[in-house]
């Protein structure tokens, strides 16, 4: 009876473990940065960013903004660091030995990041997800996600920070792709896609909804429909966004330019989508969709980023990494520069 009683008590502790950290993702890390008070507003000015300037190494990669552009991230000799943008400090993110950081990506309204960490052997590899708070300094694994050859990657992560879902895109070389679908109370599941191969997705924010696109013919497709989403009198559509107000932003795709955007809900016909008419056709990389819908276009010769709802340009120097909430990012030799919106 004694072993019993054992195995009883080891399984009490592992599922104490494991409720503390689904407890911690959904009550603290998927909370908001600070406490939410009740007091009168009088004069609601934007916190002004310092002007530290930030110097990257010149092999840095993968450099990007938290959503408030208070932190910068980047690899280094496939080290993770971290930049404090208030004094310019770095810190190293630490890793599990053998092994590295292959993904990681900032939440789209806090200063907390998912990344990915994989361990390599002679023919697989593990793909381990965790979550950072960059503020606290931790660091904690949410789930094991899939046992898979070595030339699997992650290649996007989409949290809701409202329903608590995590959508994970992990592919391979010449294999079809896996999308992943973890809930609040980290159970996982594997998404079921229409086309084999997937490119571009996007989740809608307040219901459990992925928006995707296949890689070969792309069709815009939903989760819980087999029906692609079309548009009368479009033969090719690709992917741009969604918005805080669940509206989704398709591309009409002519000679690899876009020349037009729809975008409406998925529970309304298109037919009743509106439409944006681009001035100047643009490649897809150039589009951007904000959290409140704003659609800003990049032109890269210029040096401006247009509102194309206003036409306000705001013009930035060097090379165009990314936007934030409230400007833009950029990369000026090694250093970074960052520009408000007019």
């Amino acid at each position: 009876m004694k072993w019993k009683k054992r195995i009883f008590i080891w399984i009490l502790v592992s599922l104490s473990l494991q409720f503390s950290v689904l407890f911690y993702v959904d009550h603290y890390f998927l909370a908001p940065d600070s406490k939410v008070v009740t007091k009168k507003v009088v004069d609601d000015k934007p916190e002004k960013i310092k002007n530290i300037d930030i110097t990257v190494p010149a092999n840095a990669k993968n450099i990007l903004a938290s959503y408030d552009a208070k932190y910068l991230s980047y690899y280094e000799n496939e080290k993770l660091k971290i930049v404090d943008c208030k004094d310019g400090s770095v810190k190293d993110i630490a890793v599990n030995e053998a092994s590295k950081i292959s993904f990681y990506e900032w939440l789209p309204d806090r200063n907390r990041m998912l990344l990915v960490e994989k361990k390599s052997y002679d023919d697989s590899s593990n793909l381990i997800l965790y979550y950072y708070d960059v503020s606290k300094g931790e660091k904690v694994k949410i789930k094991d996600l899939a046992w898979a050859n070595t030339k699997s990657e992650v290649e996007d992560i989409q949290l809701s920070t409202l329903t608590g879902v995590t959508y994970v895109k992990v592919s391979s070389k010449g294999e079809r792709s896996s999308i992943y679908r973890i809930d609040r109370m980290g159970s996982m599941t594997k998404a079921d896609t229409i086309p084999n191969y997937v490119s571009n997705i996007s989740l809608v924010r307040h219901e459990d909804k992925l928006i995707y696109e296949g890689l070969v013919y792309n069709k815009i497709y939903v989760t819980g429909s087999d029906e692609a989403i079309t548009i009368k009198g479009v033969d090719k559509l690709t992917l741009i966004g969604t918005d805080d107000n669940d509206n989704v932003y398709l591309g009409e795709v002519k000679d690899k330019l876009i020349s037009k955007i729809y975008y409406g809900k998925t529970s309304d016909k298109t037919s009743n989508w509106k439409v944006i008419d681009l001035q100047l056709p643009s490649e897809k990389n150039d589009l951007f969709v904000s959290s409140d819908g704003k659609v800003y276009q990049n032109d890269a010769l210029k040096g401006v980023v247009k509102d194309v709802n206003s036409g306000t340009e705001t013009s930035y120097e060097g090379k165009l990494l990314q936007l934030y909430t409230r400007g833009i990012v950029s990369l000026v030799g090694n250093k970074i520069s960052f520009g408000i919106f007019k």
